[in-house]
């Protein structure tokens, strides 16, 4: 439909209201209108929308010459329920033939039983609402009992539609879990996921939907490890000593690449009211974190390694008790203790894996070393950071000045003195 401006709410819903089950009602809109939480018409359209379809946003539309008129475009989409399984579900299957990714992402059988699972718990949940009204039938005005459960129809379809939402937003989830997407997990690619999940769940939990959300995932790698790249590039050399954005700055950070020494500030805290240990690293959870985690991730990128060799700095902060395997550090909180550690250490014994221990306690001021860094955090709130490795740090300002548009630095070339001896090779930095 494209029913007229202002009038599409009551439109929507007659047609919703006529529709057969199953039907799908496809409708223009005034997206505006529909976006907003109190619809100012006395209509019921965006009931319907948020339990039964989605509203797309087009665009703006056709202006009109004669009229300074630009209107948002929306699109409605609804599903009328009460069809058949075989309608309602059509289409969330794959064929056999068209089977793959056995050694994609995540095995072909498993996304089969989540689907399969997801379509009978909503046939269930239906099969127990019949029941349960065939037991009230049976016993009302009759018996009284605290045991037989209660089911009531009204609401029935919002309850059914809110209930295939939530299945759905878990669903997406339990997939974006099983992806181990904590190494490739920036805070950008975590903002997404969580936008998809809790706005665009009415998104069919199918096998096809499923395999294209993995391969937007696995074939934007690149773009958004390089984003984070950017990001982290953006934040350090912003507190340059001669910002000018009014932040707190040092001359140990440059303003056109990142040294091989660097200070971020509001990563950590000193709050002696809770503190046993005064020189204690206490951590700034609303702090820079997400920055110095997304920068590890992508060297990880970079370099071949895996995330998961390192884990996050605020555990090797908080948990002195740390046991090194050569893909994975195993961290213990002080309820383990020596006792956790001591397990885990067997348990890697017997599967033959070799493994280091380590038991200390980062404190102020004090140098240690994690991931490509070496670390020493101040009471006043900033952390000092150093690159391990120069050909990492080199890696890096490669990437950058690549994104960047910037021209690479290159040494200069040795020349001859007046005198004919060798003049110093300097880098042109």
């Amino acid at each position: 439909m494209n029913p007229p401006i202002h009038w599409e709410g009551k439109y929507i819903s007659h047609a919703f209201s006529i529709a057969p089950p199953g039907c799908l009602i496809i409708s223009l809109c005034d997206y505006n209108a529909f976006k907003e939480d109190k619809r100012r018409y006395n209509d019921n359209a965006q009931e319907l929308i948020h339990d039964y379809g989605s509203l797309e946003h087009l665009g703006e539309g056709i202006r009109d010459s004669n009229r300074a008129l630009r209107q948002e475009i929306g699109l409605v989409k609804l599903r009328k329920p009460g069809a058949g399984y075989e309608t309602e579900f059509e289409g969330f299957f794959l064929f056999e033939e068209e089977e793959r990714q056995e050694n994609g992402i995540l095995p072909y059988n498993l996304v089969r039983d989540l689907v399969n699972r997801y379509v009978k718990a909503i046939q269930i949940y239906d099969q127990q609402l019949e029941a349960g009204l065939r037991l009230e039938e049976t016993i009302a005005g009759f018996f009284e009992t605290k045991h037989a459960i209660r089911v009531q129809a009204v609401g029935y379809p919002s309850k059914r539609a809110e209930f295939k939402k939530d299945l759905q937003k878990s669903a997406w989830a339990f997939i974006f879990q099983k992806l181990d997407l904590e190494k490739i997990a920036t805070k950008g690619l975590k903002e997404d996921i969580y936008k998809f999940i809790e706005h665009q769940a009415h998104i069919p939990f199918t096998m096809r939907n499923i395999y294209r959300m993995l391969q937007i995932v696995a074939g934007t790698t690149t773009q958004r490890m390089d984003k984070a790249l950017l990001e982290v590039f953006d934040k350090i050399t912003r507190h340059h000593a001669e910002n000018r954005y009014g932040v707190e700055g040092w001359h140990t950070n440059s303003h056109y690449l990142v040294n091989k020494k660097f200070i971020l500030p509001y990563l950590c805290k000193q709050d002696i009211r809770y503190a046993r240990n005064t020189d204690a690293i206490e951590i700034n959870y609303t702090g820079n974190w997400d920055f110095i985690e997304d920068l590890v991730k992508a060297l990880c990128y970079i370099s071949g390694d895996e995330y998961e060799k390192f884990g996050t700095l605020r555990s090797w902060i908080s948990h002195p008790y740390k046991t090194i395997t050569t893909d994975q550090v195993y961290f213990h909180t002080s309820r383990e203790s020596f006792n956790g550690q001591l397990a885990r250490e067997k348990q890697l014994y017997e599967a033959g894996i070799a493994f280091t221990t380590l038991n200390h306690q980062p404190i102020y001021g004090e140098w240690f070393e994690w991931a490509y860094f070496r670390v020493k955090a101040y009471k006043k709130g900033s952390m000092h950071f150093e690159f391990k490795d120069e050909n990492i740090w080199v890696e890096f300002n490669k990437r950058i000045a690549r994104l960047k548009g910037f021209p690479l630095y290159e040494p200069k070339k040795e020349s001859s003195s007046p005198k004919g001896k060798k003049g110093v090779s300097k880098a042109n930095y």
